[in-house]
């Protein structure tokens, strides 16, 4: 892959990739099965033989094999594709611009930026710059997860450090996060915020105590 590919995307890229190919898949079937049921009904009743409850004609049973072989190529081929895609999103990304701590706590985020600053459940952030989380639980497991970017959810778990990352836009926004891990029972509301801002507005909010 050239350059930084945000997760997101290739979550995107993948998802139309198995739409359009379902899609296309159940056209060719319905055609193929209205084309069969047409042309090769059975007009004898002899010529029938029940399988498995199902009337198949004898002539045809050969098809069945086949169409299984060729839906399992192409399943295949389409889990196969998505391997170097999510090896790419599970790994670190090819260059990091920011590294943030996220300690998962019941109920709620402390974030930690790279001087030693600590927030609780508002994160900011600069536009356009990849960031890379580092995520483990103080307590019990939890899931942090930011439902606005796709794929963008992994576990928090005592003890494990996992990461993740992403690739802020270029204009500000804001994003919810949430824990996709039933922790207690103030689950509900463990709920953080990512605020994406301008970078000078990211540099006096980092530099203030």
């Amino acid at each position: 892959m050239v350059g930084i590919v945000p997760p997101d995307a290739l979550w995107w890229k993948t998802f139309f990739q198995f739409l359009i190919a379902g899609l296309s898949l159940s056209v060719f079937v319905g055609a193929v099965f209205l084309y069969f049921a047409t042309k090769y009904r059975a007009k004898n009743p002899n010529d029938v033989v029940i399988e498995n409850r199902i009337p198949v004609s004898k002539s045809k049973i050969g098809w069945t094999r086949y169409s299984l072989i060729i839906t399992g190529i192409i399943v295949t081929i389409l889990i196969f594709s998505t391997f170097p895609r999510t090896d790419y999103v599970e790994a670190s990304p090819p260059s990091t611009d920011l590294v943030i701590w996220v300690t998962a706590f019941q109920f709620g985020w402390e974030f930690q930026y790279p001087n030693g600053k600590k927030v609780v459940n508002t994160l900011v952030l600069p536009v356009d710059t990849t960031v890379e989380f580092k995520i483990t639980s103080r307590d019990v497991m939890h899931s942090f997860g930011i439902p606005e970017i796709k794929g963008a959810k992994i576990d928090a778990i005592p003890g494990i450090l996992n990461s993740l990352w992403i690739k802020t836009p270029d204009k500000p926004v804001e994003y919810k996060i949430y824990c996709y891990e039933l922790c207690g029972v103030g689950h509900s509301f463990m709920v953080g915020t990512i605020k994406v801002v301008s970078l000078e507005e990211y540099e006096s909010f980092v530099s203030s105590q």
